[in-house]
């Protein structure tokens, strides 16, 4: 049976002079369908007391004073209820999965690899037009070493089941690597970069941790033209330059010079002053004027800029 509510009319032969009584018998509901490979068994004496109940007719009667006999039954005594089934192989499973997978690696790497980890089992689904629907993956992951893919097998426009798919995956594309070491703390802009990296194919997947720096075209590092960045952390020679490596540079740098406004009233002055920790805009930090024993405590204003208010 393909349906996926069982009816008397689907297990039992009815007869009967009163068309609308037929009707109604055969539509009676028994259950719902069992899946498919999975039969369910339902005995004569079940069934008898449920239509009883549902319907209000009553079998024949066996004994004097029993009610007038409405329904006759006959034939065995269980009945084994199976859905009508249809099993889609699973390397039509693997496919699927693997198409999808591929069409999102070509997005986000110049040459992919994937290879199933094990083979899929066949699935068994209700008879009806099947069909296979891949889930998207999230346009914000990466590649890595293994990645699952979920199915889903829809019959007739209707759900039924899913299953996952897991791959080995390679995914190389052109990444920053650097051929010299760089300390943490290092300035990085475009030409320090084009002088000390250079562009590899690299698997995406081998990657540990953080997005990798885009080049842009023709090695330009869009990214870092826009303003300042320094390594966070050390750069390896050989090490793949991510965006895990950056952070964005201090409006003053512990060790550089900076411009001290000093206000009171009307009166401003001006002077050139050492800075002794790294600071960004509106956070307070120490300076020292040239010659001066002490210490000024003073609030960054902008890019090599700080100011002292009394």
């Amino acid at each position: 049976m393909a349906q996926a509510n069982v009816r008397l009319g689907d297990i039992a032969f009815l007869t009967s002079r009163d068309l609308s009584t037929l009707r109604r018998l055969m539509a009676l509901p028994i259950g719902a369908a069992p899946r498919p490979g999975s039969p369910a068994f339902l005995d004569r004496e079940t069934i008898m007391r449920w239509v009883e109940t549902r319907s209000g007719f009553y079998a024949a009667a066996s004994a004097p004073g029993v009610a007038t006999p409405m329904i006759q039954w006959s034939g065995a005594s269980e009945t084994a209820i199976e859905s009508a089934a249809q099993e889609l192989p699973g390397e039509i499973v693997v496919d699927a999965a693997r198409a999808a997978l591929l069409t999102w690696l070509s997005q986000r790497s110049v040459r992919a690899e994937v290879q199933a980890v094990s083979s899929a089992r066949d699935l068994v689904v209700p008879a009806g037009v099947p069909v296979l629907r891949v889930r998207p993956l999230a346009d914000q992951s990466r590649p890595s070493r293994r990645m699952l893919v979920w199915v889903d097998a829809w019959v007739d426009d209707r759900f039924v089941r899913t299953t996952a798919v897991t791959f080995e995956v390679s995914a190389w594309a052109p990444l920053t690597v650097a051929t010299t070491q760089m300390d943490s703390g290092a300035a990085v802009d475009a030409v320090l970069l084009r002088g000390g990296t250079e562009s590899r194919d690299v698997d995406l997947a081998s990657l540990k941790q953080g997005a990798p720096v885009d080049a842009g075209i023709n090695g330009r590092f869009s990214e870092l033209e826009a303003g300042r960045q320094r390594l966070r952390k050390p750069l390896k020679a050989g090490e793949v330059l991510t965006r895990a490596h950056l952070e964005s540079m201090p409006a003053v740098v512990r060790g550089n010079w900076a411009l001290l406004q000093a206000r009171s009233g009307d009166v401003a002055v001006e002077s050139r002053v050492e800075v002794l920790q790294d600071g960004r805009e509106g956070q307070f930090v120490r300076v020292k004027v040239p010659g001066a024993k002490g210490e000024v405590l003073a609030r960054v204003t902008g890019p090599g800029q700080v100011e002292v208010q009394p």
